[in-house]
């Protein structure tokens, strides 16, 4: 990418990481498809049989007869798996749209998934399963975005209750970040100029005789463009980070795969980094070799040489070969019986020192 001055602008890393949070988020579905993780099995009482042959019924009706808990667990999963789809879908064509250079449509594209279905995507991770009963009770319009992102205090406690229960990012961050006009980081700001020709609201109003976006120079598309990666890298972290917890809490991966895909994530998210990793960032990166199962150690020359390389990789310190992180990874628990396990601390003390 070329930036205005005529210098190579370096954001092929942070390209990288993105299409790798992608492959991670594909390999999800995918696994959620073929181990069918939406299911689940009913054991139907003898009296109801005959019914459940039936198509007078449907599940709805089952749901209030006697199998609410499988039934609200089976519609959880496959909302929070649609969901993740659909997410996912508009920040693929959003990070194209941003390596072709096109900020605006860029911005405009990553607006539903970060403003809408990440916030739905959190609300479900705070409710948990209680949380199906109550969408189906009350009106549609309750969980409109917009009505939701009005009510400041609401809306700053359900970022502030998902951040914390990840123990990520702070709450107030977040709203500033994805809801909040009048802050510098604002994406709204961005958000609206790109979806509009004119825009009168007083934080982000067009100046007299000027079109939004229209006659963007050169710096400004560049300056959008590397603040899209930024915030698109640190927010494609905050996302796994939630979609793994909840796939932990659902128990459809174990605590050594989440481990495992976690590390993974933050040691290629470090990667990114324009500055040097922190020593207590340099601790918590303990990489688990895909080949013998032995424990290396990250330093910052390994982090490094990935920054410079555009790579995510490491070499065994006990076999000497390489392992390439590529996407989620999910195998058979014999498999990964001898996995040494991460302390708690690690994780955190990771997540702590970034943000």
């Amino acid at each position: 990418m070329r930036a205005v001055t005529g210098e190579d602008l370096d954001l092929e890393i942070d390209y990288k990481f993105l299409m790798l949070c992608n492959d991670f988020i594909v390999d999800i579905l995918k696994v959620a498809d073929s181990k069918a993780w939406s299911s689940e099995e009913l054991n139907i009482k003898e009296r109801d049989v005959k019914k459940f042959n039936s198509q007078k019924y449907d599940v709805l009706y089952w749901r209030e007869h006697g199998y609410a808990t499988a039934i609200n667990r089976s519609l959880y999963r496959h909302m929070f798996f649609s969901l993740i789809s659909d997410y996912n879908k508009y920040v693929y064509d959003a990070v194209d749209c941003a390596a072709k250079y096109h900020f605006g449509p860029a911005f405009t594209l990553i607006r539903k998934p970060f403003k809408d279905d990440l916030l739905l995507l959190e609300i479900m991770f705070i409710k948990g399963h209680k949380f199906i009963p109550e969408f189906l009770k009350r009106p549609a319009n309750d969980y409109a975005i917009d009505k939701i992102s009005k009510d400041t205090k609401k809306i700053k406690g359900i970022l502030r209750k998902s951040c914390k229960k990840l123990d990520f990012f702070k709450g107030y961050k977040m709203y500033n970040l994805r809801y909040n006009k009048k802050s510098k980081e604002s994406l709204e700001k961005i958000w609206n100029k790109t979806s509009h020709i004119i825009t009168s609201c007083k934080e982000y109003a067009t100046t007299k005789g000027n079109l939004n976006i229209i006659f963007a120079t050169d710096e400004q598309i560049e300056e959008h463009i590397v603040y899209f990666y930024k915030v698109c890298s640190s927010i494609q972290l905050y996302f796994l980070t939630l979609v793994l917890n909840i796939l932990l809490e659902e128990k459809l991966i174990s605590d050594e795969l989440y481990n495992l895909n976690m590390i993974n994530l933050y040691f290629a998210f470090s990667c990114t980094l324009d500055k040097e990793i922190t020593d207590e960032q340099e601790q918590a990166l303990l990489m688990k070799c895909n080949h013998c199962g032995s424990i290396t150690k990250i330093n910052k020359k390994i982090i490094k040489d990935n920054n410079k390389n555009k790579s995510f990789e490491y070499f065994c310190e006990e076999c000497k070969k390489k392992n390439q992180i590529i996407g989620f990874i999910y195998k058979d628990e014999n498999i990964w019986k001898n996995l040494i396990l991460f302390k708690e601390w690690i994780l955190h003390t990771f997540l702590h020192t970034f943000w």
